[in-house]
């Protein structure tokens, strides 16, 4: 096995990991959506999105922070989205 094929197969491996985690994930999305409609919050909190970036990117080296701040700011759109569409379906 090549040192590409050896990398490959260690994202193929992260991905699938991902991939569980971002399903569970929006399967909280789901609870928090239902939590905001029962009490008329807002799907969007800028403050708590902000502190999740900033405690997250605490965690990493410097050098990779940008990078997964664009990853992190599409993953909560998409989850922003998400509860966007659950609100929409509810008043259906």
């Amino acid at each position: 096995m090549t040192k590409l094929e050896e990398n490959r197969a260690v994202i193929n491996e992260v991905d699938r990991e991902l991939t569980k985690l971002f399903e569970k994930r929006f399967a909280a999305v789901e609870g928090i959506v239902q939590y905001k409609m029962e009490n008329g919050l807002p799907v969007l909190d800028r403050s708590r999105e902000e502190e999740l970036i900033r405690s997250r990117e605490a965690e990493l080296p410097e050098h990779l922070r940008p990078y997964f701040r664009t990853w992190y700011e599409a993953l909560m759109a998409s989850s922003r989205q998400y509860q966007t569409d659950i609100i929409e379906q509810n008043k259906k």
